[in-house]
């Protein structure tokens, strides 16, 4: 336990490192679209009842519709062996702008699980893997401060693989405007 605490510290630190060095130059209040936007997250999966790591990239047409793929991956050891899940989506975002900065959206889009199992029995290991295709459904809410888009979601992934995630991240955004401007959010 007292590992995991300090692989955490010491992980979250590096993120936030990375994350101010990319948006240390040219901080803007918002930038024009289209934007795509690399971001990392925390996930936290209620089946597994374990936190993992989410990686996307988001592509942003207008300050309303963003869509884009990302993967998660989820480990825990078990009394057995270990357990882990893989998951793929495709996920689309409609933004709802409350105020400056701030905006709500639903999301829907397409999954891919594999969780595998893997039981350590005497000098034999037995692995056991499943595999499904499913339905994202959820909503998120985001803070735009400058170049970064810090953001809490939770999703419900309806598949034979059923789990509900609760994650929490930023992104960075980068226009792909040939000017960039300023505007508001």
């Amino acid at each position: 336990m007292e590992k995991k605490i300090v692989w955490i510290a010491s992980n979250f630190k590096t993120f936030c490192a990375f994350f101010w060095i990319l948006t240390s130059y040219h901080v803007k209040a918002q930038v024009e679209p289209p934007t795509i936007m690399p971001g990392l997250a925390a996930t936290y999966s209620t089946k597994l009842e374990v936190t993992g790591i989410n990686a996307r990239l988001y592509y942003a047409a207008d300050h309303h519709y963003c869509f884009g793929p990302e993967v998660s991956f989820f480990k825990k050891d078990t009394e057995e062996g270990e357990l882990s899940l893989f998951e793929a989506n495709a996920n689309l975002h409609y933004i709802l702008d409350l105020k400056k900065g701030l905006g709500v959206y639903p999301l829907g889009g397409f999954n891919y699980t594999t969780e595998t199992e893997t039981k350590d029995l005497n000098e034999t290991e037995e692995k056991h893997t499943e595999n499904a295709f499913g339905l994202n459904i959820g909503a998120g809410m985001h803070y735009a401060s400058g170049r970064i888009l810090f953001f809490g979601e939770y999703k419900y992934v309806v598949s034979e693989l059923d789990d509900h995630f609760i994650s929490v991240g930023a992104l960075i955004n980068f226009s792909l405007a040939k000017k960039e401007k300023e505007i508001p959010h």
